[in-house]
């Protein structure tokens, strides 16, 4: 991969996974889940993951690092990606049933 995509996949989680996350994270909650009874913070605790993914994974590459510390930055991606998972997953779970479902 050229360093100019990956300058553009740092660019682009920054702005599609950076802002979104501290956005909730300070308390800002998108439209459909405002009524949801999970904290929204999992959600930005969740996006930071993510771009956390794209920082491990991408940094190296343009810093020419390595093939083994890249590797290594990959099995820790790979571990961050699980961990946002994880947390969409639990938000999902204390949501609780859709609203179709409770009336």
């Amino acid at each position: 991969m050229s360093a100019w995509a990956s300058w553009i996949l740092l660019l682009g989680g920054a702005v599609l996974l950076l802002v979104p996350g501290v956005a909730v994270l300070i308390g800002w909650r998108p439209g459909r889940f405002r009524r949801a009874q999970a904290p929204a913070a999992l959600l930005g605790v969740s996006a930071l993951a993510l771009y956390g993914v794209v920082l491990v994974n991408e940094l190296p590459r343009v810093a020419g690092a390595p093939s083994g510390v890249r590797a290594t930055c990959a099995y820790v991606g790979l571990g961050l990606a699980g961990l946002a998972v994880a947390l969409v997953v639990l938000y999902d779970l204390l949501a609780g049933r859709p609203r179709r479902a409770r009336q």
